[in-house]
């Protein structure tokens, strides 16, 4: 799998993780279960200081193999693709590309793929209770228009 850094400054960070196709080649080295396959997290690519977010990718029949909940942090799954089924305080629901989740950190949460495809998604963490402005309340316009240089080719190269 080709990933790298596409930009770093002051300001911010960019990094290519490849396509959803590639995301099953992740694996996340968990601390009491061993190597996780499908989980990478973006904390450590983008120098995220407010949330933490992943990708995911589950195979076909695969779930993860614990329940879990949070200290502090809420979590949004976003669903991009297959069919899984979620576990939330113990009640089942099914969640397919278009599906978002938002679970309290108390939440007991699990997922499982019930479909013949790639089960895709991210996860977005956040300390529960912290937004103080939502839409567009945060937002600062800035005085001119973006100046776009012509293209120096596709994303990822």
């Amino acid at each position: 799998m080709t990933t790298h850094r596409l930009h770093d400054s002051r300001n911010g960070a960019a990094y290519h993780l490849g396509g959803p196709d590639q995301w099953a080649g992740f694996a996340l080295d968990h601390p009491r279960l061993g190597p996780m396959q499908g989980k990478a997290f973006l904390r450590p690519h983008l120098n995220l200081t407010g949330m933490e977010v992943s990708l995911n990718s589950l195979a076909a029949g695969q779930g993860i193999p614990y329940l879990h909940a949070h200290r502090q942090n809420e979590e949004c799954y976003l669903f991009l693709g297959g069919q899984g089924e979620f576990q939330l305080d113990g009640l089942q629901f099914g969640v397919c590309a278009g599906s978002a989740v938002r679970v309290d950190p108390a939440g007991m949460r699990g997922i499982r793929n019930i479909g013949s495809e790639p089960l895709l998604y991210l996860v977005i963490q956040a300390k529960a209770g912290s937004l103080e402005q939502a839409n567009t309340a945060d937002g600062i316009l800035g005085e001119h228009p973006p100046v776009w240089s012509a293209p120096e080719g596709a994303i990822g190269r």
